[in-house]
């Protein structure tokens, strides 16, 4: 199986791993990151290998510090309009997803730790290794049968 992760934002996060292994990690434009993504599915359609997409989903944030000031709340209404967007994106696109609420995500991890968890030891960025924290996580949480496998967006009613 192949997951892609997505970390949401300006500086899009992306990851994808190969039957658990992390195989990339980048900081991308948004638009950078949904051709990866569609490369990526390509590339796993040929060789019949299922794929999933997971979103870290600021929009299932369930509080915000109260003394967060006011540019850093336009920053998060930006990151849950770009959540959107991506929603829109895979249903648009057929593609299965997850939406990931960032209290399940290790995220901020620093470069040795990330390193030392995943495996991976190419050059990540903070919003890369939030990527790659993802897909490392739920790559288990499939895998154990803790989270399943969504449908694609068409066999959920949606009208594409």
């Amino acid at each position: 199986m192949i997951l892609i992760g997505i970390d949401t934002g300006v500086k899009t996060g992306f990851a994808y791993s190969v039957a658990g292994e992390i195989q990339d990690i980048a900081t991308e434009t948004i638009l950078s990151a949904q051709e990866r993504v569609l490369a990526v599915r390509k590339s796993a359609e040929v060789k019949g290998v299922p794929y999933v997409v997971c979103i870290e989903d600021v929009r299932l944030r369930k509080w915000v510090a109260p003394n967060i000031g006011s540019e850093r709340l336009q920053g998060i209404g930006s990151v849950k309009r770009d959540c959107s967007i991506w929603q829109e994106f895979c249903e648009r696109h057929n593609i299965r997803y997850i939406l990931v609420p960032p209290a399940h995500i290790e995220t901020k991890t620093k470069d040795a730790y990330f390193k030392s968890v995943t495996g991976y030891q190419g050059r990540t960025s903070g919003h890369g290794r939030d990527a790659g924290m993802m897909i490392y996580k739920y790559h288990r949480l499939i895998t154990k049968g803790v989270v399943a496998i969504p449908n694609l967006p068409k066999d959920k009613g949606s009208k594409a």
